[in-house]
């Protein structure tokens, strides 16, 4: 009699995983996707002056956000010069918490000036005052 349940049980079990086998093939199995390696954050500059037009001698403020560029970093100001280089003026700032910054530049060349802000190779786009 032993061995009779022992056989039943044995045989409903492999009924059962028999079943189970059949009602639910199973699916391929893919590979799980490959992690990625993050990309790196590029950082950017922006810019904004306060006059588009000022006198000579007078000063231009220029602000505007650095992201991923870190809190306490330098930023400079660079210009158009008359030769078509951009030179480093004497105005600088550093990012301040939130990624803001402001600095004042004092323009003395009369005419159009070209002026960006700049960390490292990371450069605004090119603000534009006329200086009279």
């Amino acid at each position: 009699m032993r061995w009779a349940a022992v056989g039943a049980v044995c045989a409903a079990l492999l009924a059962g995983g028999a079943g189970a086998a059949v009602a639910a093939p199973s699916a391929p199995v893919s590979p799980a996707p490959a992690a990625s390696s993050p990309s790196p954050m590029t950082a950017t500059i922006t810019a904004h002056a306060n006059h588009t037009s000022i006198k000579a001698g007078s000063s231009v403020t220029i602000t505007g956000r650095a992201t991923h560029i870190p809190v306490g970093s330098k930023l400079t100001v660079r210009h158009l010069n008359s030769s078509g280089k951009w030179t480093t003026l004497h105005a600088s700032t550093k990012v301040m918490k939130g990624g803001d910054y402001r600095v004042h530049v004092k323009l003395t060349t009369k005419g159009a000036q070209q002026l960006r802000v700049a960390h490292g190779r990371t450069l605004s786009p090119v603000v534009h005052v006329t200086v009279t």
